[in-house]
């Protein structure tokens, strides 16, 4: 994916792309068509291939299917060809577009590298089961036999991978962090000024896997006490379980759930809010973009993603991130009362989060780490 859709994936794509670019690599991208989109203007080189998208209402917003149209093989093992490719890689495991890519990579003896950002799963017991058999049927028996490296953005993916194909698949598995939305720089001129602000924010697509009813349930919680506070949720919404929560707690005029909004408008809620909520309630959590995005502006964030989510560099709870392991929204509420109540404790932990963010997510370390990636897996004749 790529924008303008506005998904995780598709910035990670974007980014990451630049930012090999601008270390001196030749870079194209492959996406499919996108009828929102006719001309590209982020001075890379986007080939938009054919795509029908396939409504699947609750689940995927934007999936489109690619492997049916047998000239996208052709489209992708030329521009590979074209251009002289040391390596394909293929952003996340579960898109179609990965036939093509396989076939291009194959044809062109170049190795085929798979970046994993998005775990299949479901709060459903039995949905999940079923995604889990289509994981292990399709990518494990179709994609991931073909990828010479999967990259897992963290170690929350690489256990998602474990425990879905197996500790085997360990042996071609590498962590690879991924970087902040756009250019640092941007956000540190948009540091915040810690004046309160009366808002939680929470951003991202209001889902089984990130229900925010934890949150809904904590903001009820703490609202006698905060009269002037204001809850909002901006991200597309599959699953309104929150919502309706918010109607049977009487909080409902308390709380916006703003649907999906521009990146610069996201930018600007962060800064008029004086914390930042992001929970995963599915099996596998994550910190995800907008929550680094949020503690590169100094932002403090609550999570409830393991402090050692990106390996050897933790996180440490009450000093750069607010850490809630659970679900507990009397917990929550805790912790949104502490961060509520005290100026100076916001500014130490926003900041903090701030500094971590810069030394271990930029895109230069992610490119760089990539780089180094590609090159051990790329024969000595090709460089």
């Amino acid at each position: 994916m790529y924008p303008p859709i506005r998904t995780g994936t598709s910035f990670y794509t974007q980014n990451l792309a630049k930012a090999l670019k601008e270390a001196g690599h030749t870079i194209k991208v492959i996406t499919p068509k996108n009828k929102e989109t006719e001309v590209d203007n982020d001075e890379l080189e986007v080939l938009r291939i054919p795509a029908l998208k396939v409504p699947l209402p609750g689940f995927f917003k934007h999936f489109r299917v690619t492997s049916l149209f047998p000239r996208n093989y052709s489209l992708i093992d030329a521009a590979a060809n074209n251009m002289n490719a040391d390596v394909i890689l293929l952003v996340n495991h579960y898109l179609d577009i990965a036939f093509p890519a396989i076939y291009a990579a194959k044809k062109r003896k170049i190795p085929l590298f798979c970046s994993i950002g998005t775990q299949l799963q479901s709060l459903n017991p039995y949905r999940n089961k079923i995604l889990k058999v289509l994981d292990q049927i399709i990518c494990g028996y179709l994609v991931f036999p073909s990828c010479r490296k999967i990259i897992a953005w963290d170690k929350q993916i690489e256990q998602y991978l474990i425990d879905t194909h197996g500790n085997n698949i360990l042996q071609k598995t590498e962590i690879v962090n991924y970087g902040v939305n756009g250019n640092p720089n941007f956000y540190l001129k948009n540091q915040h000024d810690y004046q309160t602000k009366f808002q939680i924010l929470g951003v991202g697509a209001v889902s089984e896997q990130r229900s925010f009813i934890p949150l809904v349930k904590a903001f009820a919680l703490i609202a006698t006490d905060f009269p002037n506070l204001h809850l909002k949720i901006i991200g597309h919404i599959y699953y309104d379980e929150a919502v309706k929560v918010a109607e049977r707690l009487n909080i409902s005029d308390r709380i916006t759930f703003a649907g999906e909004l521009s990146h610069n408008e996201v930018l600007t809620e962060m800064m008029n809010s004086d914390v930042f909520y992001s929970s995963l309630t599915g099996q596998y959590v994550g910190l995800g973009t907008a929550t680094i995005e949020s503690m590169l502006v100094g932002l403090p964030t609550i999570v409830n993603c393991p402090l050692d989510i990106l390996g050897n560099e933790k996180l440490s709870d009450m000093v750069n991130i607010i850490h809630c392991p659970g679900l507990d929204p009397k917990v929550i509420a805790v912790k949104l009362k502490d961060i509520l109540a005290n100026p100076d404790l916001r500014k130490k932990i926003g900041g903090n989060g701030r500094d971590f963010v810069i030394k271990n997510m930029s895109w230069i370390k992610v490119s760089q780490d990539m780089t180094s990636l590609f090159k051990a897996e790329i024969s000595p004749i090709n460089l």
